[in-house]
C-alpha cells in the first residue's frame, strides 16, 4: 500500500501532522497535535500566520506548553547526558497537569509559585519541586532560546527561600546493627553494601558497574556515569577486588552485581529496607538495642573512616566522592578529632590510600 501523501509544508510522526515551512528562511517544525488533516491543515494556517507576524512584527502566537517540550525534548535528547534527560522527563510528566493547558507565554512566576504549593499540598517533598522546577526552567530557557519569551520566569523565583532544601543529618550506621541485618541477606546484596563502604560509591554507581570498569593493572575503578554523568577514576582496594571477584560472571552480561538472567541488580534499597524491618520488630520484641540505616550511609562511613586514617586530604575525598564543592565533603569533618581536622585540611595530609583498610586493621 502506498504512503499517504501529507498536504504540503505537514509531515507525519507516529499518526500525528507535524508543521514543517519557512518564514524569512529560517525553517519551523511544530507538531499539530491531531491526527486530522482537515484539522491540521487549519492549525497550520494559524500557525503560520503567527510566525509570519512574529517575522515581520516582532508580535509572538502562544505556543502551547506540550508543543515547547516537544521542542525543548529533541535539542535536549542530543545535549543532555541519558540519567540527566530521564530524570527531567520524569518531572516534566508529573506536572503535566499543571501546565499542559496553559500557553509557554501563560507560564509565568506566580503560576510556578502555585504549582509549588499544589505539590506541596499533595505531599510531594522539596528536594522533588526544586527537580521538577529545574526541568520546566530548561523548557523554559529553550522557549526563550526560540524567541516564544522574553525570559525564564524560574529565573526569578528565589528557589532556596520558597523550595528549601533540607539538610539531612549523617548518622553513621552503628556495627552492632550492622552485623544483625547483614546476617539476614542474600550474599549478593551483603556484598553490594561490602563494596560500598569499602568504595564510597553511590548504590546507583556501585549497581551499575561493569567488569570493564575496574582495571587490576591500574588498580583502579572508572566510574562511568556518576553524579550529573560525570566520569571520575577512584582507587581498587584489595578488599573491593576480592568483593569483585567473588561475583559469579554472568556470559554476555557486563554487570559485576546482576540478578535474574543477568540484569542489572535492582530495588536494592527496599529489599534492604525490607530485612532491616524484620531486624526491627525482632529486637523491640526481645528488648535489644537497634539502629536502623540506609545503603547510602554506607558512603558515609567510608567518607569518615578515609579522613580518620589519613589515606587523604579533605579535597582528595571530594574527588574519590564526586562531590561538586568542598562545602558538601567539610560535613564529614564534625566526625574527626581536631588533630584530624588538621591533617585533613592539609594539602599533605597523612597518605595511607596504597594501604586497604582491611590491611591496616590486620597490622593494628
Amino acid at each position: 500500500m502506498p504512503k499517504k501523501a501529507c498536504p504540503k509544508n505537514t509531515y507525519l510522526r507516529d499518526g500525528i501532522y507535524w508543521a514543517r515551512f519557512k518564514v524569512g528562511g529560517v525553517e519551523y517544525r511544530q507538531s499539530l497535535r491531531t491526527r486530522s488533516e482537515r484539522v491540521a491543515l487549519k492549525r497550520l494556517a494559524v500557525l503560520r500566520e503567527q510566525v509570519e507576524d512574529q517575522a515581520v512584527y516582532g508580535i509572538a502566537g502562544p505556543v502551547g506548553w506540550p508543543d515547547a517540550v516537544v521542542s525543548w525534548s529533541e535539542r535536549a535528547s542530543g545535549s543532555l547526558g541519558e540519567r540527566s534527560y530521564s530524570r527531567y522527563l520524569c518531572s516534566l510528566r508529573q506536572v503535566r497537569a499543571h501546565l499542559d493547558s496553559l500557553s509557554v507565554q501563560e507560564v509565568t512566576a506566580e503560576v510556578l509559585k502555585e504549582l509549588i504549593k499544589t505539590r506541596r499540598r499533595a505531599g510531594v517533598k522539596n528536594a522533588t519541586i526544586r527537580r521538577d522546577l529545574t526541568a520546566i526552567s530548561s523548557v523554559l530557557d529553550n522557549a526563550a532560546d526560540e524567541g516564544w519569551i522574553s525570559d525564564n520566569p524560574v529565573a526569578g523565583l528565589n528557589r532556596r527561600r520558597i523550595v528549601p532544601e533540607k539538610t539531612v543529618r549523617i548518622v553513621l550506621p552503628q556495627d552492632a546493627s550492622v552485623a544483625l541485618v547483614f546476617e539476614r541477606l542474600p550474599d549478593r546484596i551483603r556484598d553490594l553494601c561490602e563494596f560500598t563502604r569499602e568504595t564510597g560509591l553511590r548504590l546507583d554507581e556501585a549497581t551499575s558497574l561493569r567488569h570493564a570498569a575496574i582495571d587490576r593493572l591500574e588498580r583502579t575503578i572508572t566510574v562511568e556515569k556518576g553524579k550529573g554523568d560525570k566520569v571520575r577514576v577512584v582507587p581498587l582496594t584489595a578488599a573491593a577486588e576480592a568483593i569483585a571477584d567473588r561475583q559469579p560472571r554472568y556470559i554476555g552480561k557486563p554487570w559485576v552485581f546482576w540478578q535474574g538472567k543477568g540484569e542489572r541488580i535492582v530495588g536494592v534499597s527496599s529489599r534492604l529496607g525490607g530485612f532491616m524491618r524484620r531486624v526491627a520488630q525482632k529486637a523491640a520484641r526481645e528488648g535489644t538495642e537497634f539502629h536502623p540505616f540506609s545503603h547510602h550511609d554506607f558512603r558515609h562511613l567510608f567518607a569518615v573512616e578515609y579522613l580518620r586514617s589519613g589515606r587523604g586530604s579533605i579535597y582528595d575525598l571530594q574527588g574519590e566522592l564526586g562531590h561538586g564543592t568542598i562545602t558538601v565533603t567539610e560535613r564529614y569533618l564534625a566526625f574527626l578529632t581536631p588533630d584530624q581536622v588538621k591533617a585533613a585540611k592539609s594539602l599533605v595530609a597523612q597518605r595511607g590510600a596504597q594501604t586497604p583498610r582491611s590491611e591496616a586493621a590486620s597490622t593494628a
